[in-house]
C-alpha cells in the first residue's frame, strides 16, 4: 500500500475520537456497573455513619449539658431584709424548735417555741440583737441571763441562718472543689411554689484535711454539729428565685425552713421598754 492509499480521506473522521470520548471509553471499562453500584454504597454507608455520629454527640452534648447540677455559684436573688423561719434543731446543732423571725440590717429576732417542743410557750425578743428577753406562758418578760440555754442557743441558730438567702452559704467555693458531690436533683410543687431539691453529700473528712481554716468558718457558719466524716449527706431547697428556703442535714440534728421572706424591716417589741426600772439608791 502506498503512502497515499494510506492517508485518511477527508471527511472520513468515524474512526477519530476526541481525547472526551477515549476517557469515557476507558472509564466504562475500568469502571463497570457493579464497581460503581458498590462505591456509590461505600459512600452512602459513610455518609449515613457521619450523620448518625453527628445525630449521638449531640444528643450526648444536649444530656451533658442538661444534667443535674448544682445550683449555680453568685446567682443574683431578691433582696432580703426580714425573714420568718420553721427551726427544728437538736443535738448535735443548738436545740431550738420553733419560729424564727430576723431583721438582717438590725439583727433584731422574735422567737417562739413550738407547742410539744423543747421551748413550748416560751418566747424570746431581742429588738437590737444584742440585749435579749425572755417569757414563758405569756407571763412577765425578764432579761436574758447566764443560766438562760435558750439566749445561747437561739442566738447560734441567728447567726447561722441570716445570711443563708443563696445556697453558696453552704456550697462554698472551696467545698465545690471537689468536696460535694450532687446526687439527684428533682423538683417538688408546681407554678409559683415550685421547689428545687438537690441531695447532695459532702466529704468533710478530706474538705477539713486539705482546708481546716475553711473548714472552722464552715463549722462556725454554714451547718452546726457537722460531723468530720466521709459522707455527710444533705438536702437544701431554692424557690424559683433562686433564695435557698429549705436545709435539712438530719445527722447533724439541722433542719429549718424559711417560710416568708421580704424586703421590709421586721421591729419586734421592745420589752425593755416596759420592764420597772430599779428606783434610784437612798443617799
Amino acid at each position: 500500500m502506498t503512502a497515499a492509499a494510506s492517508q485518511p480521506k477527508a471527511g472520513a473522521a468515524t474512526w477519530y475520537r476526541s481525547d472526551q470520548e477515549r476517557h469515557k471509553s476507558v472509564s466504562r471499562r475500568a469502571n463497570p456497573l457493579h464497581r460503581r453500584f458498590g462505591r456509590g454504597l461505600i459512600g452512602l454507608v459513610a455518609v449515613c455513619a457521619l450523620a448518625a455520629g453527628l445525630y449521638f454527640g449531640a444528643r450526648a452534648l444536649q444530656d451533658y449539658l442538661g444534667r443535674d447540677r448544682l445550683p449555680a455559684q453568685g446567682a443574683e436573688t431578691p433582696t432580703i431584709r426580714a425573714t420568718s423561719f420553721q427551726i427544728q434543731s437538736a443535738s448535735p446543732a443548738p436545740d431550738v424548735d420553733g419560729t424564727l423571725t430576723i431583721d438582717a440590717n438590725t439583727s433584731a429576732f422574735e422567737f417562739i417555741g413550738r407547742n410539744g417542743g423543747p421551748q413550748t410557750d416560751m418566747q424570746v425578743v431581742s429588738a437590737d440583737g444584742t440585749t435579749v428577753y425572755i417569757r414563758t406562758a405569756n407571763g412577765d418578760w425578764r432579761l436574758a441571763d447566764d443560766s438562760d440555754t435558750i439566749d445561747d442557743d437561739v442566738r447560734a441558730v441567728v447567726a447561722y441562718v441570716s445570711n443563708d438567702a443563696t445556697p453558696d452559704a453552704i456550697l462554698t467555693n472551696r467545698l465545690r472543689r471537689g468536696y460535694v458531690e450532687l446526687v439527684t436533683e428533682s423538683t417538688e410543687g408546681a407554678g409559683d411554689d415550685e421547689l428545687t431539691r438537690y441531695d447532695i453529700e459532702l466529704n468533710t473528712l478530706a474538705f477539713s484535711t486539705d482546708y481546716p481554716l475553711q473548714w472552722g468558718d464552715f463549722q462556725s457558719d454554714a451547718v452546726p454539729g457537722v460531723a468530720t466524716v466521709r459522707v455527710v449527706p444533705m438536702s437544701i431547697w431554692l424557690d424559683s428565685d433562686g433564695v435557698l428556703v429549705r436545709v435539712t442535714a438530719e445527722r447533724s440534728g439541722w433542719s429549718w425552713e424559711r417560710l416568708t421572706y421580704s424586703d421590709l424591716p421586721f421591729t419586734p417589741g421592745d420589752p425593755g421598754a416596759t420592764l420597772p426600772t430599779d428606783p434610784p439608791a437612798d443617799g
